[in-house]
């Protein structure tokens, strides 16, 4: 059986880019050349060798669960409507229905990266929000900071250029960009000894 990995979000786990115009470009492509290329020891990819990833996420995309109760996911355009605290007490309960669904899930969560778009408020509910999921404690759940590994504001503007597309949304290469960095740290929880 192979590794078995979701990719859920909304746009930037689409791989949304050039308004649309061009194909979705997932990072769950890299991802999985990059586990692949790691040649990690078959036990540690199910068995069998090969990692099977589904993306589940297109732009605009809501979570909805339990039924008739829509969990906003880390969507920045939200924060005008859901506080850092709304959209955390979503996440939780998503996480916990991924984390409940067998006890060997692992549940990897992204912070919110920035956008071209500075504003006090949007910053602060960004922070807000990136801190919750930094600091969350729960058995088999990890973060990552995918604000610091792909900034906006503090990327050279040639690396900007090559990155971010639109301000909000990245370029195939920011994609991959995406993949290698999110997949550096998988490969630091599937390599890591378990727990004693």
């Amino acid at each position: 059986m192979p590794l078995k990995i979701l990719c859920f979000g909304n746009s930037l786990t689409a791989g949304f880019r050039s308004y649309g115009i061009k194909p979705n470009h997932p990072y769950a492509l890299t991802l999985k050349e990059q586990l692949l290329s790691a040649e990690l020891d078959a036990s540690i990819l199910g068995g069998d060798g090969l990692v099977d990833i589904d993306v589940e996420g297109q732009p605009g995309d809501l979570v909805n669960c339990p039924p008739g109760r829509f969990l906003e996911r880390m969507k920045r355009r939200c924060y005008g409507s859901f506080s850092a605290d709304q959209i955390y007490t979503g996440l939780k309960k998503t996480w916990s229905l991924a984390l409940s669904s067998s006890p060997t899930t692992k549940v990897l969560a992204l912070t919110v990266p920035e956008c071209a778009y500075k504003s006090e408020k949007l910053d602060r509910n960004r922070d807000a929000l990136n801190k919750f999921i930094l600091e969350h404690k729960e058995e088999r759940f990890y973060a990552f900071d995918l604000k610091s590994a792909i900034p906006y504001h503090d990327m050279d503007e040639q690396r900007r250029e090559e990155n971010w597309d639109d301000g909000l949304h990245l370029t195939d290469k920011g994609y991959d960009l995406m993949g290698e960095v999110v997949s550096e740290r998988l490969l630091e929880l599937l390599t890591k000894p378990p727990s004693t």
